[in-house]
């Protein structure tokens, strides 16, 4: 079930970030990955990997995935989620809940985050 699939990438790449995984992170990431953060700024995979990832100016001390909910479509599935976010910026920590918006799509049997938009939860 796409679902449990979706639940489990996120769940993964929730960790990944945590434990600051380039490797684990490109691995869950389509290489024409794009991404909107609740600021208003995209990023392509290698920059998202390194602004959330590897180069300490975000550094993510948890994150929680509440409320998904999947839809499954021909070769891709869309999926939105509150995020609680507990991440560390310019030395401050920052608790935080947003919604996002991710795309996945389907390469060689598994599930690939393909796109995604977050912003502020209401």
């Amino acid at each position: 079930m796409p679902a449990d699939a979706i639940r489990q990438v996120l769940a993964a790449k929730a960790d990944a970030m945590v434990r600051r995984s380039a490797e684990t992170l490109a691995a869950l990431l389509h290489d024409d990955f794009i991404y909107v953060n609740a600021g208003g700024t995209s990023f392509d995979k290698a920059g998202y990997i390194e602004t959330y990832c590897t180069s300490g100016k975000v550094v993510f001390l948890e994150q929680k995935i509440d409320d998904l909910s999947v839809r499954e479509f021909p070769g891709f599935t869309v999926a939105t989620l509150t995020l609680h976010d507990r991440f560390s910026a310019a030395e401050h920590e920052i608790q935080s809940t947003y919604r996002s918006l991710c795309v996945f799509a389907e390469a060689d049997g598994k599930w690939l985050w393909a796109a995604g938009q977050t912003m502020p939860a209401p």
